[in-house]
């Protein structure tokens, strides 16, 4: 079994329960101490009926995709509408992706169950940690569950989708893999809390359903907002989503100001660095200086990761998923970049021209700034090597080129 898998299927069992054997050919004998509860690979009907018959009463049955070497999600298996809507647990953008998702949707529902691909059964003598934590939230007895193990780096976490056994939709939970993950996580359950005490932004944010010490770490649960993915261009919804945000808090920050803090985040990422983005970097922080000494730069709480694939639609209104990533005192300008950069990215990724810049000087200083401060986020989250890196230096190369 893969080493994502495993440790996200430990995240979801609970450390109140003792995995079992992982082997489908040797469940438990009649004569062993038997764990309360047992992680199958690719099990056989037999091993499975065995368990059962022996008192685990309570089975999750998973298909990982895409690949056992590179999975991302997990789906519940045993009814084709249960496999369907845990796939909404993914929202494609890119071509491909979403051709590829298409293709799976069509086997589900042609009766694909996993055969042929990796699967995994937990079985438990009685419910779950999570399954008893859903039931005293919102009452639903019978929960099933699918799983998003996101991407590498010290932030990675694990995303479980919770569903009605028609389907619907309860929350999200969020299980941090990693101690830096748990501050995110932490951060993202402060921020949701804060800005709930903000009435006109209650359309456009999750709820946070429960958070608190869970296991080894943190856990928040959080209403799922509306199931229509947001348009992938960006438009009126946005503006008017980022136009309510910027009413919880702002502030003008000296140009100066904002110039310091990117350097300073800087100077502790570009030893990482290769040597022509190192160049780069300092040659945008002197063009910035130079551009934005002597004004004023309206900040507050942005997103943070304000992309498309993070936002839903609901009457008109555009809901935001995922505010692990927001910070305050930062240029508002820079949620629209990163939107743009991001949407370039993935469904242009040949292309390293981006925005139609040159409002001013300043403006376009900002963009650099912007770029460098995404930049180090990359290096401190411990994903140096992300393409999102090689693209942004793309762009500063060319924006330093004008």
């Amino acid at each position: 079994m893969n080493e994502a898998v495993k440790i996200a299927i430990a995240r979801f069992v609970g450390c109140a329960h003792r995995p079992g054997p992982r082997n489908p050919k040797k469940s438990p004998d009649a004569g062993s101490p038997l764990p309360s509860a047992v992680v199958l690979e690719n099990p056989t009907r037999r091993a499975a009926q065995r368990l059962t018959d022996k008192g685990f009463a309570h089975i999750h049955r998973f298909v990982v995709l895409p690949c056992s070497k590179g999975p991302r999600w997990l789906l519940p298996l045993g009814h084709t509408h249960r496999t369907l809507e845990g796939f909404q647990i993914y929202t494609p953008y890119a071509p491909r992706a979403r051709i590829l998702k298409a293709i799976v949707l069509r086997a589900i529902k042609a009766g694909w169950d996993g055969w042929g691909w990796p699967r995994v059964l937990v079985a438990s003598r009685g419910p779950l940690p999570l399954e008893v934590l859903v039931r005293q939230v919102t009452g639903e007895r019978e929960p099933t569950f699918a799983m998003s193990l996101g991407v590498g780096g010290i932030v990675r976490k694990l995303t479980v989708q919770v569903m009605r056994p028609n389907g619907e939709i309860l929350g999200y939970i969020k299980l941090p893999l990693a101690d830096a993950a748990a501050e995110r996580v932490r951060r993202e359950t402060g921020i949701l809390t804060r800005l709930w005490d903000f009435p006109p932004l209650h359309p456009h944010i999750p709820r946070v359903l429960y958070a608190g010490e869970w296991s080894d770490g943190f856990i928040l649960f959080q209403s799922p907002g509306p199931p229509s993915p947001g348009p992938a261009a960006f438009g009126p919804l946005h503006e008017d989503f980022l136009r309510t945000l910027r009413g919880t808090y702002e502030v003008e920050k000296p140009g100066r100001e904002v110039v310091e803090g990117v350097n300073a985040r800087w100077q502790k990422a570009a030893p990482l660095l290769d040597v022509e983005l190192r160049a780069l970097g300092e040659r945008a922080l002197e063009r910035a200086l130079r551009e934005m000494d002597g004004t004023t730069i309206p900040c507050g709480l942005t997103h943070g990761d304000f992309v498309p694939w993070n936002t839903r639609v609901d009457d008109g209104r555009l809901f935001l998923l995922d505010w692990e990533s927001a910070t305050g005192d930062i240029p508002f300008i820079w949620d629209v970049f990163h939107f743009q950069v991001q949407v370039a990215r993935m469904l242009n990724p040949s292309s390293d021209r981006i925005l139609p810049l040159g409002q001013s000087p300043a403006h376009n200083a900002s963009f650099l700034l912007y770029l460098l401060n995404s930049v180090s986020d990359y290096v401190e989250e411990a994903v140096a090597g992300h393409p999102n890196i090689e693209y942004r230096k793309r762009i500063l190369r060319r924006q330093l080129a004008q």
